[in-house]
Order: C-alpha cells, then structure tokens, then sequence
C-alpha cells in the first residue's frame, strides 16, 4: 500500500469507520456503484482495506442499469482485476423519471435506486450498504435543506432502516471531493461519464457555486460545518415551538 494513499483518503476513510462503528469483522458490504468517481474510490478503498485490517470484511460491488446506455465495461474489467464480486441489475428506473418538467428528478431517482440496493442487499444476505457522499456532499446537503426547505440538518454518516433491516454507511463523510479526484486521475481509476440529462444542472450546482465563494475567505469552513455537526450546543439551538413552554 504506496504511504500517500493515508494522507489523501486512506486516514479519513478509518476515522469515519471508527467514529461510527460503520465496519464489523467479518461482514458484507454492498458498495453501490454508479460508475462516477466517488463510488470507484469508494469499493477501491473499503477493497483495500479489506484486505489490510484486522476487520477482514468482503465488498460486493453493484451496478443498478437505470436505462441510461452507459458501457460499463470498465468496470467490469476493474472488479476483475480487484477480484471484487460484481452484481449487475437491470432497473426501470428511468421509466418513473420526468425530465422535462421544472420538478428536478434527483430525489426520486435517489429513493429508487436506494430501494433498490435494499432489494438487492435481502437478496445476497447483507445488512450494510456503502454509500459515495463525501465531505462535499455533507456540506451542501446541510446548506440545501436550510436555503431551500427551512431545516437544519444533512444525512447521517450511518443509519438504520428498521422496516429493511439494512444500515446505510457513508465513509467518505471525511474525504474532500477534491482529494477524490486527484486520486481517481493518479490511480487511473475507471470512471464512466453520466449520461443523465439532469447532470450538473441541479441544485446542488448551485451550493457548490456558494461554498466555492466562501471557502476564498473561510478555506476551512467544510471541516468547520463537518464538525459542528457532532459539536451541537443544545442550550442555544432554539426549541421546537410547539415545545415551548
């Protein structure tokens, strides 16, 4: 294992594990993948240490065909070479998507695509599903719900569904999109560019665009929101109104 892989994703991706308890010894873990960068770094990371901790765990990667003609052989020939299990399933996703409308589809397609991997999850007998959000993501998402809804909040690095019986872990909370790129370009990791009419046309272009112009006078202010998310003063955040005494 080359010593600047710890530096640039390796370190962050074990504190995320540890701090959450994400990983056990010995267990399956379905890594979602969508032939972008973050879910290739993702299975090549959680692969690796597979392989190099104490916890010995196997990664399953899996590749929902939502009807957007991608060649994925790619990432066939990738897993090949990882001697990583790949499961490919034929969806019809796209059929329940509008493109066309002012609504943006991401959510809807989001929620179909994680029931999916839930299904899938039952099917092979595994409780945990791993996630590609990173740093980034966390970020905008918590910037997204309070522009656009009101809410306080982001995703959680791990979480239960009861009714599935499956956790949902995200250990790239840690690592900076800009580090994943760098490594996927070093690495040469394969990466099959989307096909999604909606790409880079959402939402969270916009939040990027913002946190861009902030970070030119606050360069540290992902890992400040990161952590203010586990550093919460309860005396000071207001109280629901109607528990108000």
């Amino acid at each position: 294992m080359k010593k600047w892989y710890n530096k640039l994703f390796l370190n962050d991706i074990r504190r995320a594990i540890d701090d959450y308890n994400m990983i056990k010894k010995d267990e399956k873990i379905i890594v979602g993948l969508s032939g972008g960068k973050d879910s290739i770094l993702l299975i090549f990371a959680l692969n690796l240490l597979s392989k190099y901790s104490h916890k010995s765990f196997e990664v399953i990667g899996v590749h929902l065909d939502c009807g957007f003609d991608m060649n994925i052989e790619p990432l066939k020939r990738f897993c090949q070479e990882k001697d990583i299990r790949l499961y490919i399933e034929e969806t019809n996703i796209i059929d329940y998507l509008n493109f066309e409308g002012d609504k943006n589809p991401c959510y809807l397609c989001g929620r179909l695509r994680r029931g999916a991997l839930g299904r899938i999850a039952k099917k092979l007998g595994v409780q945990k599903i791993a996630l590609g959000h990173h740093m980034d993501d966390v970020v905008e998402t918590f910037f997204m719900n309070m522009i656009y809804t009101g809410k306080l909040g982001t995703f959680h690095p791990k979480i239960y569904e009861p009714k599935k019986d499956i956790f949902s872990i995200r250990p790239l909370v840690y690592v900076k999109e800009e580090n994943i790129k760098k490594v996927v370009e070093i690495l040469k990791l394969p990466v099959i560019t989307s096909r999604c009419p909606k790409d880079g046309c959402t939402s969270r272009q916009e939040m990027k665009l913002l946190i861009s112009t902030l970070e030119k006078n606050y360069p540290d202010i992902k890992e400040k929101i990161i952590t203010s998310l586990s550093n919460i003063d309860m005396k000071n955040i207001w109280r629901q109104r109607r528990d108000c005494w």
